[in-house]
């Protein structure tokens, strides 16, 4: 078994299922992409520490993949300006103050 091809699968099945939930089906910048990606990373590295992908097959690596789910946080934003601050990896409120961050016209992401 190739485990960076296995990576690849799950990494493509886990980002194509948070960006699903995305209103824009992208990111919103790097930080949410950096938080994404390794909560992705960690849950392989998770799976893959089990050593129970060995002895599975192709399909049943398959199912394994699309059934696990993780937990990501979601984003709450007022009219695209005004924003709750969240801790993204534990989904926790960061303080009572609602922040107001700069929206950047750039859709390359």
């Amino acid at each position: 078994m190739n485990y960076a091809e296995e990576a690849k699968r799950f990494y493509a099945i886990q980002l194509a299922r948070y960006l699903s939930s995305r209103p824009s089906g992208r990111f919103s910048g790097a930080p949410e992409h950096d938080a994404v990606m390794a909560m992705i990373r960690d849950s392989w590295v998770e799976l893959r520490s089990q050593e129970v992908l060995h002895e599975m097959n192709d399909s049943a690596r398959e199912v394994l993949y699309t059934t696990t789910l993780i937990a990501f946080p979601t984003f709450i934003a007022d009219s695209g300006l005004r924003c709750i601050p969240v801790d993204f990896i534990s989904g926790r409120r960061l303080g009572n103050s609602i922040i107001a961050i700069p929206v950047h016209k750039d859709v390359s992401h």
